[in-house]
């Protein structure tokens, strides 16, 4: 690694109220805070696309409160600048993806009955220089809190369904729904209903979305599809200590042979969890053990590369305590282990996190948002390894 610009420490030093650690050894990520910080509201979610077509990363903060959720343009060097677009007050879960098959990216955005307001689910439709429109579809969701969204095309023809997970308020009960898109965007309910923590991936290695469930009466459940538009569960076990949380359960080749195995940290918002590595056995069936990596309270996960040496890295944006780092590497029998880079930054209850490169210089940044009682900043990190 180079040496780091005394330019760029000071920078860091006159943002430890951001930061915790500074980290300069060789085998380790080091982030900057980049500018000031964005907005002083609760967001729940910031997602990352090129909403303008102009081939850098754009944002979309998922806020609740009076400030609504907001649309954010970069400049091209990790400078973010505000657009006119203003979406709901209630946003929870946010999803970007080309929904009408139009080419550029809309965004998908579920809303929780914060303050008690029933707000239904909104489809926004981009103009392609990154102004959203609602569509004015109504997905018959506004009695349903909702909290997650996933974009998959879970049929195989090429346009993007929605999967979101729900709670039933009063009766607090969690649930979850598929929707089909026509290809235009417009979105038929399924009539699959899935428990809420369900997750869409290929788990094995046919093309299609399987379903991966964290059951909150303590279980795992795989679920296939065999035939298009159908699900098999192939697996279930039961586990003690499962909190189920979506965010919380990443999918990767940990062993080398392949195919996506599982970690789930299981944290929860008062206490840590257990975190478990699920071996993907080959046949829609896991093995489950432990694995060596932080009992967090709950988190959002994000797989990326972050040092740039091939392996994919750990990054918890932590609801309770400060956010972490864990780089991968893969030993000689293709084992990926995970060790911490001792990279503490201080998010204050983050959320939803995205990954990026922001700045243009080839390498992945963070835009972590804060959602807290007062809410952000939400802060943009700097990737400065090497400079």
């Amino acid at each position: 690694m180079r040496s780091i610009p005394i330019s760029r420490l000071l920078a860091v030093a006159s943002c430890l109220l951001f930061t915790v650690s500074v980290l300069t050894s060789a085998d380790s990520v080091l982030f900057a805070p980049l500018g000031d910080g964005y907005g002083s509201t609760t967001t729940f979610q910031v997602v990352l696309g090129d909403l303008d077509g102009d081939g850098d990363l754009d944002a979309v903060f998922a806020n609740q409160g009076t400030a609504g959720s907001r649309v954010l343009l970069n400049d091209g060097d990790g400078v973010f600048d505000y657009t006119t677009s203003k979406l709901s007050t209630q946003a929870h879960g946010a999803a970007l993806g080309d929904l009408d098959g139009d080419g550029d990216l809309d965004l998908l955005m579920t809303c929780s009955h914060y303050n008690n307001r029933p707000k239904p689910s909104v489809i926004y439709v981009n103009d392609g220089t990154g102004a959203f429109a609602d569509s004015g579809q109504d997905l018959g969701d506004e009695h349903l809190s909702g909290n997650y969204v996933q974009l998959i095309d879970f049929e195989g023809d090429g346009d993007l369904d929605a999967y979101i997970a729900y709670l039933e308020v009063p009766a607090f009960v969690f649930t979850g729904r598929l929707y089909l898109n026509d290809g235009n965007g417009v979105f038929t309910e399924s009539g699959l209903e899935l428990p809420h923590w369900t997750t869409f991936v290929d788990l094995d290695e046919d093309g299609d979305a399987d379903a991966f469930v964290q059951e909150d009466q303590g279980a795992y459940t795989v679920q296939l599809q065999y035939v298009a538009g159908r699900l098999t569960t192939t697996w279930a076990e039961k586990v003690s200590g499962i909190t189920p949380n979506k965010s919380d359960a990443v999918f990767l080749d940990v062993d080398g042979d392949g195919d996506l195995d599982i970690i789930d940290t299981n944290g929860s918002w008062d206490k840590p969890g257990v975190t478990r590595y699920l071996q993907n056995l080959g046949v829609g069936r896991f093995e489950i053990s432990m694995m060596d990596l932080p009992n967090l309270s709950t988190s959002w996960l994000l797989l990326e590369d972050f040092d740039g040496d091939g392996f994919p890295d750990l990054f918890f944006s932590s609801v309770n305590g400060a956010d972490q780092l864990w780089l991968g590497l893969r030993d000689d029998a293709g084992q990926l282990s995970f060790a911490d880079s001792d990279l503490r930054l201080d998010g204050n209850d983050s959320r939803g996190a995205a990954a990026g490169d922001l700045d243009g210089d080839g390498d992945l940044d963070l835009f972590i948002p804060v959602y807290g009682i007062r809410g952000g900043p939400n802060i943009v990190w700097e990737n400065v390894i090497g400079e």
